[in-house]
């Protein structure tokens, strides 16, 4: 599999503390890697003008959504009432033999 290829799984608890975290890391991962060339930080820029348009990006998003359950809607409900347009209304009386499939 591509993608288990260059993933590393490392046996941890729940309760293992974030220092305890940060020491398997850095003997497990970063044993194999070395250090990251780059570090994105909270503090950084770039990652504050994208963290505030997310808010936004979920409103357009939830927005583009609700326009696609109503067109889908629509057409359900179009499809549907062509379907019963040519569907008739067949009763059958105890007795009478009928196909299943």
């Amino acid at each position: 599999d591509r993608l288990t290829k260059s993933a590393h799984f490392l046996p941890i608890r729940k309760d293992y503390s974030v220092s305890r975290l940060a020491e398997t890391f850095q003997q497990e991962i970063v044993r194999l890697h070395d250090t990251p060339l780059a570090i994105v930080s909270d503090r950084d820029p770039r990652f504050a003008s994208r963290f505030w348009k997310g808010p936004e990006m979920i409103e357009v998003t939830n927005e583009k959504v609700v326009v696609a359950k109503e067109k889908l809607k629509e057409a359900h409900t179009r499809q549907k009432s062509y379907a019963d347009k040519h569907r008739r209304s067949i009763e059958f009386q105890p007795g009478d033999r009928v196909f299943l499939k």
